[in-house]
């Protein structure tokens, strides 16, 4: 049994060398070329239906996915929607209670900011209107949001210079959103920050109750956003209760702002 298996052993590796001598001499290359030709449509027929076949499980695969992740993007595109009519309700009904004036009967000019001050003891921005521009004292400067930026305190012809709420001497009289009869004045502390003062003690200030301006001035409107109130707190020698205040903007990346020349 071993002599025969042997045997065949030499027959299979003899065959092997003469199917690849009779190839490598060209022998067989009429009969290489008739087996492609006959092999070669049934071959390419298989590929394409298998990659047909895998195109359109990937297709399905996606299609299935889709199907499950669509209820789920209607329910929120439905909540953002909702969330959206509440806010604008939230805020039509603040505007009513603040008597809050409506944009449009400002008379205002816009401006960008060419200049910053970088002196921790003087907060300041210089825009590129001037005198030549209605700009003049006192007037009051606010971003497209409704975010108050600070009072004009001095004009050139084609420029003016814009103090910070958050500089020293910045003094703006405000009321709380949720309650009008709440006042108190925001002053800026050196660039650090701002502080709600002289709080009647009977008013309840809470964290995040949000601050507006108070018409006190001639210049001034009522309504627009300072920022919201991060601490509550009262000493006990001083009658009146003070908040730390988080401004609704950063001073530093303000660009663009709107100057109202007549309220």
């Amino acid at each position: 049994m071993r002599f025969r298996s042997t045997k065949h052993l030499y027959w299979y590796i003899a065959g092997a060398f003469l199917i690849a001598a009779l190839h490598f001499f060209g022998v067989l290359t009429s009969f290489e070329r008739s087996v492609r030709v006959i092999a070669d449509k049934p071959i390419t027929f298989f590929f394409g239906r298998m990659q047909r076949a895998s195109f359109l499980l990937h297709e399905w695969r996606d299609t299935q996915h889709a199907a499950d992740v669509l209820p789920e993007t209607i329910r929120d595109r439905d909540l953002l929607k909702t969330r959206i009519a509440l806010v604008e309700a939230e805020n039509a009904a603040l505007r009513r209670e603040l008597q809050y004036p409506e944009r449009k009967q400002w008379l205002t000019i816009g401006a960008e900011v060419i200049s910053k001050t970088t002196d921790i003891a003087r907060q300041v921005l210089i825009i590129n209107r001037g005198g030549d521009d209605g700009i003049k004292e006192h007037q009051i400067v606010f971003t497209e949001q409704g975010v108050l930026v600070g009072e004009i305190i001095s004009a050139e012809r084609s420029r003016a210079t814009v103090r910070l709420i958050n500089d020293r001497e910045s003094r703006v009289g405000v009321l709380l959103a949720k309650n009008s009869h709440a006042s108190g004045i925001v002053e800026g502390g050196y660039g650090l920050g701002l502080r709600l003062n002289l709080i009647p003690p009977q008013e309840v200030v809470e964290q995040g109750d949000t601050v507006v301006t108070n018409d006190t001035s001639e210049f001034m409107p009522r309504g627009l956003i300072i920022g919201r109130a991060v601490a509550v707190g009262r000493e006990i020698y001083e009658p009146f209760q003070h908040a730390l205040i988080e401004s609704a903007i950063a001073f530093d990346e303000i660009h663009h702002v709107s100057i109202i020349l007549n309220k």
